[in-house]
């Protein structure tokens, strides 16, 4: 069967537009619209049974007939001129016919575009992508038409609307389609007699890094352990574990300056919450959901948290980021080195040569040497239970008295460094207490350096 005896066959039984007829031929010939395909295929089938007409052929007759499907069952203007010109007889319809397949849609393709300036409104963004969610109706119904017809060369509704409407768009916008990465998506839920439009907008990604000077507060907010955010008089009805967070001094600004709805903060590790994070600062990206702004001045923002936050908590190095940096933020988080700094105390007291001994055996022990380290108690409620390998690099010390000592630590990231020096009742081997012979417990721990 020809395109042109399957165009017949349709409209014999169905109307449809010009979109969707385009449509349904949609992987046969290049570089045109689905609508000027449609128009092509009926034009030229108009053209030819005109000429066949004229000729007063043996299929004269045949030719009346498909001028008359086309102009009667096609609604084709062309088709009509030809029949009223030829003094042909046709039946006229008084009431206009939607189309089967897209209930004129299609046609409508400006208005639907509008529903969505509103909803665009206030936002800043480059580029964006439309999407659809179809009413089972629509799709069902499409289904069972290139079924009924065998047509295996159509393009779906969802991607014609999608791109009729994201051209209407970019036009009145001034602003291109982005298929990879849109700032902002626009989703239609859609029926035949209804539309919704959502949104549904990039987050932004910031990066640098955090400097945490005070000791007490976490990286990230924490739930009241007790009643799991929701306020109880154990949390002082306020739903966290902890007063303050990292995340919680720095976060309110990029809020406030984005007009977000909230954000996410990513860091590469963290520190433990009575430890302090020094040098040039622990890598970091905040995540910004649902900004109306995404364009912010880094620099001004910075100056901002490091003055409300003076002794506390300071940043630096800001640019913009990706989700594909928090990716790989997280995922080589464990590959970095760590430097820290251990204070520390023993139940015994030692002389400075004896301690110079013990430090030599550290080194030997430790230096380039991996250890296995089973997770910790103070974490299991919330760790899985696992042995995990870790290698210490580099292991330098200072005696202070005969019972504190000084450790700079050189280690690979996700080491627990204060089970390495009490051994946690020998779940990290070997450790600083089973070398010395006798207790050591780290005191105050500082990270002095992520690279």
């Amino acid at each position: 069967m020809t395109i042109f005896e399957k165009v017949l066959e349709i409209y014999q039984e169905y109307y449809i537009c010009l979109h969707c007829l385009g449509r349904m031929f949609s992987l046969l010939g290049t570089d045109t619209t689905n609508y000027d395909r449609g128009k092509s295929l009926l034009l030229a089938m108009t053209m030819e049974n005109h000429r066949v007409y004229l000729s007063r052929h043996e299929n004269h007759d045949q030719a009346i007939v498909i001028l008359k499907i086309l102009a009667e069952k096609a609604r084709f203007n062309p088709a009509l001129s030809v029949l009223e010109r030829e003094g042909i007889e046709y039946s006229k319809r008084n009431l206009p016919e939607k189309c089967y397949l897209c209930n004129d849609i299609f046609s409508d393709v400006p208005t639907y575009a509008k529903i969505a300036l509103k909803s665009l409104n206030n936002l800043e963004f480059k580029n964006f992508l439309v999407g659809t969610a179809l009413n089972s109706q629509i799709v069902n119904k499409e289904d069972n038409f290139k079924a009924h017809f065998n047509l295996l060369d159509s393009e779906s509704f969802k991607n014609h609307f999608n791109r009729e409407v994201g051209k209407e768009l970019s036009l009145i916008l001034q602003k291109p389609s982005e298929f990879t990465n849109p700032d902002i998506t626009v989703i239609y839920t859609l029926g035949f007699t209804s539309s919704e439009v959502n949104l549904v907008i990039r987050s932004t990604f910031v990066k640098g890094r955090y400097n945490k000077f005070i000791r007490g507060i976490p990286q990230t907010h924490w739930d009241c352990r007790a009643c799991r955010g929701k306020g109880c008089e154990l949390c002082n009805f306020s739903g966290k574990q902890y007063k303050t967070s990292v995340e919680e001094l720095i976060s309110p600004e990029f809020i406030k300056e984005a007009i977000a709805e909230g954000s996410k903060f990513h860091g590469a590790g963290r520190e433990d919450i009575d430890v302090k994070m020094l040098g040039k600062g622990r890598p970091f990206v905040l995540e910004l959901k649902n900004p109306k702004v995404r364009t912010i001045d880094l620099e001004k923002l910075q100056k901002r948290v490091n003055k409300r936050n003076k002794n506390k908590v300071k940043i630096t190095d800001l640019a913009y980021s990706s989700k594909e940096q928090v990716k790989n933020l997280k995922f080589n988080a464990e590959n970095t080195k760590k430097v820290y700094r251990a204070l520390t105390s023993s139940l015994e007291n030692i002389s400075k040569e004896k301690f110079e001994t013990l430090l030599n055996e550290l080194k030997i022990t430790f230096e380039n040497q991996k250890i296995q380290q089973r997770t910790p108690n103070r974490v299991s409620h919330r760790r899985a239970d696992k042995i995990r390998e870790k290698k210490i690099f580099q292991i330098e010390g200072k005696f202070i008295k005969p019972k504190v000592f000084e450790f700079i630590v050189e280690a690979q990231g996700g080491t627990y460094i204060k089970e390495i020096i009490n051994g946690d009742n020998g779940r990290t081997k070997p450790s600083f207490t089973e070398i010395f012979g006798f207790p050591i417990e780290c005191k105050k721990l500082d990270v002095l350096k992520i690279y």
